[in-house]
């Protein structure tokens, strides 16, 4: 008898465990919480591949409530709250009854939370990466799904009306400059957002998917299913590929598809049983040429975009510094006072000057176009022009420029000339530049700007 007492007493023991491990494995219940410290276990999926939790991000006290994959070693974020709020140690999470998700500091003042939600169940971490809020009719009442950061994940769909936004920056979730949206005539755009006012801007990327003669033609949703391919669904059901089938590897592969800082909207894979060091890889990216899309707003005010392996990169002539250091695709702001003293235009060659820059453009700052021209009437034209800050010469034409400069870049295949004013008194920023524009120093590649001068026009025209 006894013998038979123990075997059961190991059975219950052992079904027990097997029963708690199931209801817990995924699952979180109402009145779990996490903290905000570097050792804190996150929620796993029940696979352990997707966790959620806090991350440390931009030093040793700043957390960022998020999801990420567990199972890679760069335990890439994929979701997180709007605007990237991040905490410092000692705030928590938690899963609290008719409230939801709920951040709060250490001092315990509200961060974020879900949203309101009553008769909630529990909360479960899918293996698809969506976390959901389940109510007790066992319907999904909140899903990080609806409420994507700047990714989405296969098994994913975003209707008409959805939204995902860039961040600042690599590791800066605070909301950034770029937006994708799936619009209500069907057409998928991306759009830079206006600094200020936060509304978008014109389009720099659009599918092509709205038919305003007949609307069953339209978009109507943006799907990502389980295999990895990304496609827009018409109303009348039929599909128009962002990737081709043929481009999605086959095999057992992690995909996410991310409106990176930079602007470029990227789908990527990553191996999940890697059997060497590894990082994600791209399958396919919009726009392919940022720097030369219109309207695309790469890089700030007086900055410059370039091409560094498909990405965009943007740097600050010489005479200017980041107007934000922590942002390097921000705005560029003078390092000199610049001036447009009367009789500076009347001397001339006298007191101002030019240096040549190949390759480099700024093409939406124009106020003059002089056809035809000559090298010499454009460089005259600008060095007596008070409100000229740059002469763009090709093919025998002129642009004249005032600042501030916008949508700068550098493209090696054009032939152009960009004739830049500076004053003789401050002389020329930078010994050893070259005509390409760039020079090397002992902490980056720079572009070669104006001195002093070279803004007097922007601070006139405030």
């Amino acid at each position: 008898m006894a013998l038979v007492s123990l075997r059961s007493i190991i059975f219950l023991t052992i079904l027990l465990h097997f029963v708690a491990s199931q209801q817990t494995n995924g699952s979180v219940s109402v009145g779990a919480s996490l903290s905000a410290t570097p050792d804190a276990k996150p929620w796993l999926s029940s696979s352990g591949e997707f966790a959620f939790g806090f991350q440390q991000v931009q030093g040793k006290d700043n957390f960022l409530l998020s999801i990420w994959y567990e199972k890679i070693p760069e335990k890439t974020i994929i979701w997180y709250p709007e605007g990237g709020p991040t905490v410092s140690t000692g705030s928590k999470v938690g899963l609290v009854d008719r409230r939801g998700l709920v951040l709060c500091d250490p001092q315990g003042k509200e961060i974020w939370s879900s949203g309101s939600i009553s008769d909630l169940a529990y909360g479960y971490m899918n293996d698809t990466g969506n976390f959901m809020i389940v109510g007790s009719n066992s319907r999904n009442i909140w899903e990080s799904f609806d409420h994507p950061a700047d990714t989405i994940l296969p098994t994913q769909v975003m209707a008409r009306g959805g939204v995902i936004n860039s961040k600042m920056g690599k590791t800066n979730f605070a909301g950034g400059r770029f937006q994708l949206r799936l619009l209500q005539d069907g057409n998928l755009v991306l759009n830079t957002l206006d600094t200020f006012s936060g509304s978008p801007a014109n389009a720099y990327y659009t599918s092509g998917t709205r038919d305003s003669s007949n609307s069953t033609n339209s978009g109507f949703q943006l799907v990502f299913d389980a295999t990895g391919y990304m496609y827009i669904l018409r109303r009348n059901g039929e599909r128009v590929g962002l990737t081709t089938r043929s481009s999605v590897p086959s095999g057992d592969y992690y995909h996410r598809a991310t409106l990176d800082f930079d602007g470029v909207f990227t789908q990527y894979y990553y191996p999940k049983n890697p059997t060497e060091a590894t990082s994600w890889k791209i399958i396919w990216f919009v726009p392919e040429n940022i720097c030369a899309t219109k309207d695309s707003k790469a890089c700030g005010l007086n900055n410059v975009c370039s091409l560094d392996d498909n990405r965009p990169s943007c740097e600050c002539p010489l005479g200017f510094s980041l107007l934000d250091p922590n942002i390097p695709y921000g705005d560029c702001k003078p390092d000199f006072t610049p001036s447009c003293d009367e009789g500076e235009s009347d001397h001339g060659g006298d007191v101002l000057d030019f240096m040549e820059l190949n390759n480099i453009d700024w093409p939406s700052s124009d106020y003059v176009h002089m056809n035809p021209s000559n090298e010499q009437t454009c460089r005259t034209s600008c060095l007596n022009d008070c409100f000229c800050a740059v002469a763009i010469y090709r093919d025998s034409q002129c642009w004249k420029k005032q600042l501030p400069l916008a949508n700068g870049k550098k493209d090696p295949s054009q032939n152009v000339k960009a004739f830049l004013k500076y004053k003789k008194i401050d002389g020329p920023s930078g010994a050893g530049e070259n005509k390409s524009g760039t020079r090397e120093n002992t902490s980056r590649k720079t572009l070669i700007s104006v001195g002093s001068a070279l803004l007097s026009a922007f601070f006139l025209g405030m």
